[in-house]
């Protein structure tokens, strides 16, 4: 019996927040990812592997930064004036 097992990252987009760019020097929105790595058979996710990482990504450059904590406050803060 044979089995196909492997590694595969998921991204799920989180939201959009207005930041500025480093590499387009301005305020732009970016869209927050969150990625988890899971352990496939047969190419199917079966098993979540660690913890979700964040990353950031500007919708006009095309920059991919790893998230810092203000990330957190800001989404929340985005949540609070939905509900308002």
């Amino acid at each position: 019996m044979f089995f196909l097992i492997g590694v595969r990252t998921k991204a799920k987009p989180i939201a959009q927040v207005e930041r500025p760019c480093t590499k387009c020097a301005r305020n732009t929105v970016q869209t927050a990812f969150e990625t988890k790595k899971w352990l496939t058979l047969f190419f199917v996710p079966v098993i979540p592997l660690g913890g979700a990482t964040r990353f950031v990504k500007c919708n006009l450059c095309g920059l991919t930064l790893k998230a810092v904590c203000d990330l957190d406050a800001q989404l929340a803060q985005k949540a609070l004036a939905a509900k308002a």
